[in-house]
Parts: structure tokens; sequence; C-alpha cells
């Protein structure tokens, strides 16, 4: 599929830190919505208890994952923490666009470049973060948050180097900013960036 085709639906890809509060953001945003579900990604990961499977993400075994990989079924793939593996269905977004489908995802910085650059009509990237005037104050800040949800030691130090190193220069490449200083006021934000998005995306429908 042509990345130049007219596709109806749109993703709300959700980018940022571990720590800043993506996912907490983005299960109030479905929460309060009757049109937005998360686009299930691919994950090696363990499922945790408030997650269902084909809900949050695919959840798969390496050897699958593998398989996927091999017959390009994923879009893009990373290991975005030691042994983690995440990917992007490649038809599944497809579907979902070509539906006319509202979708918001939590991915990674280099799989969300992938995706807005296959599908760059489609894809709004918002950039969730934390306080901090500069780059070492918002990390003292997410390693507060990690040590406090009892994060381990190496996942604090991979997620903080990861922060450091390519999550948090992105966020001037996103479409928008979200400073998540106050949990309710981050997702009011956020949700009024999706309503405007989406009036945005009504009003062109209507002139085309």
């Amino acid at each position: 599929m042509s990345a130049s085709e007219s596709l109806p639906g749109v993703i709300f890809v959700m980018i940022g830190p571990g720590g800043a509060g993506k996912n907490a953001i983005m299960r109030a945003i479905i929460a309060g919505s009757r049109s937005i579900r998360q686009l299930p990604t691919a994950t090696t990961r363990p499922m945790r208890p408030d997650e269902k499977q084909g809900r949050e993400h695919h959840f798969v075994s390496r050897v699958i994952f593998r398989h996927m990989l091999r017959d390009g079924q994923l879009l893009e793939h990373q290991e975005v923490t030691p042994g983690k593996y995440y990917g992007i269905p490649r038809q599944l977004v497809i579907d979902c666009l070509q539906a006319g489908k509202a979708r918001i995802a939590d991915i990674e910085v280099l799989g969300a470049q992938k995706l807005a650059t296959a599908f760059p009509q489609n894809v709004v990237q918002i950039f969730v973060t934390v306080p901090g005037a500069k780059i070492d104050a918002q990390l003292n800040v997410l390693e507060e948050r990690m040590r406090l949800r009892a994060d381990t030691i190496t996942d604090i130090d991979s997620r903080l180097q990861r922060a450091k190193e390519i999550e948090l220069p992105y966020q001037s490449r996103c479409d928008h900013i979200v400073v998540n200083d106050r949990l309710s006021s981050a997702i009011e934000a956020t949700r009024q960036i999706i309503e405007a998005e989406m009036a945005a995306r009504r009003l062109q429908e209507a002139a085309s």
C-alpha cells in the first residue's frame, strides 16, 4: 500500500520516556471515548494482571515474534528493554485506517517514526514528558517516579539511558507535547488535542 493513498482513519501515537505517564493518560482517554480504542502491538513481554490478550497487545512468544518478523508481518520492531521485543503488525494498521477507525497507541520512538513515515497523513504524534527546564531535571523526575512504582534498578537504568539518548530529544519532532505535571491536567490536555485533530479531519472530509 502506498503511503500517499487517502485513508480515513487516524492513529494517535503516545510517545515518551518510561515514567512519564503515557499509559495512564491513554487509559483515561479510552475510558472516556466511545470511538477511540487502543491499537494493539505485538510484544514478547509477559501480560500484566490488568491487561487482556488482543486489547493492549498481542502477547506472543519470541519464536512467534521471529516468525512474524520473517514473514514481513511487522511494520517495524525493536528490543525496547533487554529481552522484551515490540512490533507493529502491518495489516492491523492498514485495516484500521481503511475502516476509518480512530486508534491510540503507546509506541516507542523508532516505531513511531516509522509509522509516521509510512502513513504521514494518518498519524498524530503526542509526546508525553515530565516537568523540568533541562533534560537532567526531567531525568530526576522520571527516576523518582520509577522508584515509586518499584521498578527494578536494571529497568530504571535502562529506561533512563533511553530517555536521555533517544526519547527526550525526539519531542521536538512530534505534533504535540503534553507535560504531565498533574495527571488530570495532562489527560485533559491530551483529550483537547485529540478532539481538535478529529474536528479538523471532519472539516477536511466535508470540504473534499
